[in-house]
């Protein structure tokens, strides 16, 4: 009878201690799952399954969140690589294809200090996909209702295109002069340039406007999409004295892009 109770007893501990090691690997899957999810974002962009870092990205949407003033009905839902990402945005220094993290107190500095100068290298990024996406070919959409509204439109948004090119893209601009201030429209405080860029088809693959105020800190916004890889269209702001590097700036954006996919 002895014996039966120490082995009982024995028998518990054993089924104590399995079922602890059991509910121990439950729990580390968990955390490591938990662990990940803290340290990036994840969800499809675009068709294709990412990893957000979260010290690099910023102010990430899904498809289904409540617009900007309005409330969430419900709890949020659970996170996976099936979750629609709609929005988000980022910084990157085009001269290396340096992301902004926001850990790094030298590059938060740095980002400080070139913030609104002609020659900031920094870029920042945005990003529409899910049901933000306008599909294939809204860049050149948008770039021809720009330069061919429907309907006519004030002088100081009114182009016709320039006989040269610059940077290699064409150059559209506000013709003709005010009559109150004899000065031409692209001189208005609100004028702005276009710039643009076609396929062989004609079809409008970059989309460029770049404020004409005489200011250090005018600003260009870049307009492209990445189809076929990714659908998804991307705007990029930066200082219009970096608009001949525009190239460059579109290649190391795009790059950092796809480098967020899941490996």
């Amino acid at each position: 009878m002895m014996i039966q109770n120490i082995y009982l007893k024995m028998l518990k501990i054993l089924l104590i201690n399995t079922a602890l090691v059991s509910l121990t690997g439950c729990f580390d899957k968990s955390s490591d799952t938990k662990q990940i999810h803290s340290t990036v974002t994840i969800g499809d962009l675009g068709g294709v399954p990412v990893n957000l870092p979260n010290h690099i990205v910023r102010l990430v949407e899904y498809d289904g969140d409540p617009s900007w003033g309005e409330k969430r009905v419900g709890d949020i839902p659970e996170r996976t690589y099936q979750s629609k990402i709609n929005s988000f945005g980022f910084d990157i220094r085009y001269t290396d294809g340096q992301l902004l993290d926001k850990n790094n107190e030298n590059l938060r500095k740095e980002y400080k200090e070139k913030y609104l100068q002609s020659d900031n290298p920094w870029i920042s990024v945005g990003i529409n996909s899910g049901k933000r996406y306008c599909g294939k070919g809204s860049t050149h959409r948008l770039g021809d209702g720009t330069i061919h509204p429907q309907t006519k439109d004030s002088p100081v948004h009114t182009y016709a295109k320039l006989a040269d090119k610059q940077y290699g893209l064409e150059v559209y601009a506000p013709p003709e002069v005010d009559p109150k201030t004899n000065m031409p429209w692209r001189e208005n405080q609100y004028a702005k340039d276009v710039f643009i860029q076609r396929n062989k088809n004609g079809e409008i693959v970059v989309f460029i406007k770049c404020s004409n105020r005489q200011v250090r800190s005018a600003q260009c916004t870049q307009y492209f999409d990445l189809e076929p890889n990714m659908h998804l269209d991307v705007y990029a702001r930066y200082s219009r004295g970096d608009l001949e590097h525009w190239q460059q700036i579109q290649s190391q954006i795009t790059q950092a892009i796809l480098n967020f996919r899941k490996i």
